[in-house]
């Protein structure tokens, strides 16, 4: 968007020279938007739509019975978090910029922040050093290691890495204060009980003290430390979890390598920061000791 390229509220669609859906796969499953072709609404999906997760794609396109990829709802009406959204913008950027999503990561991002032992691919280089996954019972999951490059789901990286991003976001640097304004702004109110499962459906005033929002690829809350941005992860045995407030300059970052990570994550908030705001339900982290 700084560099004019795209800007967020034109349909992502309008930028090809042709239909998402007539485009000949390059990966396995997620640039294959032939499923689109008799979709009615999917043209109407922006990139601000994509970044706050209000595309109406569900979070990724096998959850349905018929592992379709379609719009469920009108795009820019409501809240649902989407992997299948970033991806969407993903494809887009790469077909407009004439690279892929490892390559504009690595030059914008990882590069310039030194972040070295950071990739959306995997690296022989990892080899040498890396975490596996556990599940509930202490069993360990095999590493995954032949994923495609995609924005909401393969990143790899480090502790020390990922603070070095959070620090750079914490500090405004890499883009500019317009975009970064852009991004710590509520872009659409969230009102379901929850963010997943069967009460993600049911709405409620329950979260209005703290004007629980997404922004631009960060959820949103208001506390009495200032405004606060938040982004998780939850994938078969990695749990991460980090919490900025631009407005203190403080934060946490989270990384836990078991599927019973976030049951503790309820209780490092408050010691760590006090943070009490954080809506521990709607994310789920049930703490260890209510399970």
């Amino acid at each position: 968007m700084d560099e004019g390229v795209i800007d967020l509220d034109t349909p992502l669609e309008s930028y090809l020279p042709k239909k998402i859906y007539e485009y000949e796969p390059q990966t396995r499953w997620h640039d294959d938007f032939s499923d689109l072709k008799e979709d009615s609404l999917y043209q109407k999906i922006t990139a601000r739509m994509c970044l706050a997760h209000t595309t109406g794609f569900s979070n990724w396109r096998w959850i349905g019975k018929d592992n379709k990829l379609r719009t469920h709802d009108v795009p820019g009406r409501k809240y649902s978090y989407s992997g299948e959204g970033f991806v969407y913008l993903q494809v887009v950027l790469e077909k407009l910029t004439g690279k892929g999503l490892e390559k504009l990561a690595q030059e914008r991002i990882f590069e310039p922040l030194e972040m070295k032992a950071s990739s959306y691919e995997w690296k022989i280089r990892f080899e040498r050093n890396y975490a596996f996954g556990h599940k509930q019972d202490g069993e360990k999951y095999k590493k995954d290691k032949d994923n495609e490059p995609r924005g909401g789901s393969t990143l790899e990286t480090t502790a020390s890495d990922y603070t070095k991003f959070l620090n750079a976001v914490l500090n405004g640097k890499l883009i500019s204060d317009t975009s970064y304004n852009e991004i710590f702004s509520p872009q659409i109110r969230i009102r379901s009980l929850t963010q997943f499962g069967l009460w993600a459906s049911i709405e409620a005033n329950k979260y209005d003290d703290i004007n629980l929002s997404y922004g631009l690829g960060w959820g949103y809350l208001d506390t009495p430390y200032g405004n606060g941005v938040f982004k998780e992860g939850h994938g078969n045995g990695f749990q991460p979890c980090s919490i900025l407030f631009p407005e203190t300059g403080s934060g946490i970052m989270m990384m836990v390598n078991s599927d019973n990570g976030e049951s503790i994550f309820k209780e490092l908030l408050e010691v760590a920061l006090k943070d009490t705001y954080t809506p521990w339900e709607w994310e789920n982290y049930v703490p260890y000791n209510q399970k």
